[in-house]
């Protein structure tokens, strides 16, 4: 198993190719390689991948918590106090006077004692389940609703970003799990993946549960989770699970990344990033002419000589000294990292088994610099949501956050980053902002002490993979930021999302992945793509027929 030395030890890929190569399905395979790439058997000995080696991406739904919970800091002396604290006020809160005691009999009948009956209930599930994986599945085609209107329209949740990249494994099979199960079915794998996420997420935060009276309340957690995950940040140099919204294509995009550190997760990574760019800059990329940036677009080279990374070179050329003023002299810079959990103990294949999670961590990088930058206008988030900008949050909640001491997260140590902070008292901040556009304002006031500038996120992204089973380290893949990569997809993935255009699935290149998709016995799209890619193989033998007469 790699440890975090080795993976840097024995760097891996940078800036995989994200792109799938066309195809006709078919136009160079023969009737009996196109029958056995899209069947399900295990031991065909022309298949380059066995099963054991095929794993789908882990893709955990990010939504945002279903439970109303605070995460504070690990790093206060006193948590344990302020937990105890909140569970005296919310006792406090409660409605005073004798409990009434009430002794009723309930008298059933013989069916009721057997529909309430442990047995009976499992029998039911089991029952349930099996419906569930015998119903025929749905064409496309079958309804004229969009699968926007179906499934990401109020009072439905808006789309996440599992929602659009959870389509890059496979459109076809997100189809069917959407108008199977309304969502993707936790498998014992995703289970396994979020017990890691949340061992992880300990060591940097602890939740506290908050009773929230309206949805304006909710949300505000979610707003002030926001908050002292930034403060978290600042303070600790690391915060893990923060929520972000964003616009794309004009849809409200909701996610959570799984962690935003100051440390380069892969130094060796960003210094091979920083010579690839310097040679783009100059206009040479093994013997070619790269083609011009945007205007708007900064190069990599620019931010990296430009930040803190910059480091990792000259550290190389002018000794420990000109990295120690290089940190002093320029804002921290921050990166988004993703966690992955496999059940085995090795990196996966890039090309179309990284391709998920790498667009992942692309509109991640987007969504939180958008928002950073105060560039996503909150009214359309808050409408989104259905909820009141301008309502006050009710007593219990103002009262259970005063209880926190909240503010005292505010208090960061004094070092380059929060020289001008001073410590705000709770109550005085949580009573003046008690609504949401108040407190929308507060957290783009702590998003500019963090992220001092748009450069200040860096364009190196990492996929840190861990071993399901225990959370131990397996390795990291990065790559670069690619705006014109990310707009093509995101923009093709709106429009089905929109109805614009139809449902797709694997190419016959990736047909490997039908083995380890549960619907695949009855895909309509496998089906006819096997039909077409044995049906030109026909039409080559026949022409060939022919031409040898």
């Amino acid at each position: 198993m790699a440890s975090v030395a080795d993976t840097r030890t024995h760097p891996t890929p940078v800036a995989v190719k994200l792109e799938a190569e066309d195809s006709d399905y078919g136009s160079d395979l023969d009737e009996a390689t196109v029958d056995t790439l899209f069947t399900q058997s295990d031991s065909q000995p022309t298949d380059p991948l066995p099963r054991s080696t095929i794993e789908a991406p882990t893709i955990i739904d990010d939504h945002g918590a279903s439970k109303p919970l605070l995460r504070l800091a690990r790093i206060r002396d006193d948590l344990s106090a302020v937990i105890n604290e909140l569970n005296s006020t919310c006792e406090t809160l409660r409605p005073k006077g004798p409990k009434l005691q009430v002794s009723i009999e309930v008298e059933y009948d013989e069916g009721n004692r057997t529909a309430f009956s442990p047995s009976r209930k499992a029998e039911e599930d089991r029952s349930r389940r099996q419906r569930e994986l015998s119903a025929p599945l749905e064409s496309p085609d079958a309804n004229k609703l969009s699968p926007m209107q179906r499934f990401r329209t109020q009072p439905k949740k808006p789309l996440s970003v599992t929602d659009l990249i959870s389509p890059a494994w496979c459109e076809q099979q997100y189809w069917y799990s959407l108008t199977k199960y309304g969502r993707i079915r936790r498998t014992p794998a995703m289970k396994q993946g979020s017990s890691v996420h949340k061992v992880l997420e300990e060591q940097v935060h602890t939740e506290v549960p908050i009773e929230v009276a309206t949805k304006e309340d909710r949300f505000a957690l979610r707003i002030w989770n926001i908050i002292q995950g930034l403060r978290t940040l600042r303070r600790t140099g690391m915060t893990r699970e923060m929520e972000v919204w964003g616009l794309v294509e004009g849809e409200v995009v909701n996610g959570i990344i799984d962690e935003i550190t100051v440390t380069c997760p892969d130094e060796e990574a960003e210094a091979r990033l920083l010579e690839e760019a310097e040679d783009t800059k100059t206009g040479i990329v093994q013997g070619r002419k790269s083609k011009p940036l945007p205007a708007d677009q900064r190069t990599l080279t620019d931010f990296l000589t430009s930040s803190q990374t910059a480091s990792v070179l000259e550290q190389q050329n002018g000794g420990l000294g000109g990295w120690l003023g290089t940190i002093h002299e320029k804002p921290r810079t921050l990166y988004v990292v993703d966690t992955k959990t496999r059940q085995s103990k090795s990196l996966p294949a890039p090309g179309s088994q990284t391709r998920p999670t790498q667009y992942q961590l692309m509109i991640y990088h987007r969504l939180f610099s958008t928002l950073a930058a105060n560039g996503v206008p909150a009214e359309r988030i808050f409408q989104r949501y259905d909820v009141q900008s301008d309502a006050m949050f009710s007593d219990t909640f103002i009262a259970q956050m005063s209880s926190l001491d909240i503010a005292l997260d505010n208090d960061v140590a004094d070092d380059e980053w929060s020289a001008n902070d001073t410590q705000q008292d709770s109550v005085t901040e949580l009573l003046s902002h008690n609504n949401l556009t108040s407190l929308w304002s507060l957290m783009i006031t702590e998003f500019t002490r963090a992220v001092p500038s748009p450069g200040s996120i860096s364009p190196l992204l990492t996929a840190e993979y861990r071993f399901a089973a225990s959370g131990s380290l397996i390795g990291r893949r990065s790559f670069a930021f690619d705006t014109a990569q990310l707009d093509t997809y995101v923009q093709d993935e709106i429009k089905w999302w929109r109805g614009q255009r139809a449902t797709k699935g694997v190419e016959v290149e990736e047909a490997f992945k039908c083995k380890i998709c549960e619907f695949s016995e009855g895909c309509e799209w496998r089906k006819t793509k096997v039909e077409e890619g044995l049906q030109k193989v026909r039409l080559r033998m026949e022409k060939r027929r022919i031409s040898e007469i």
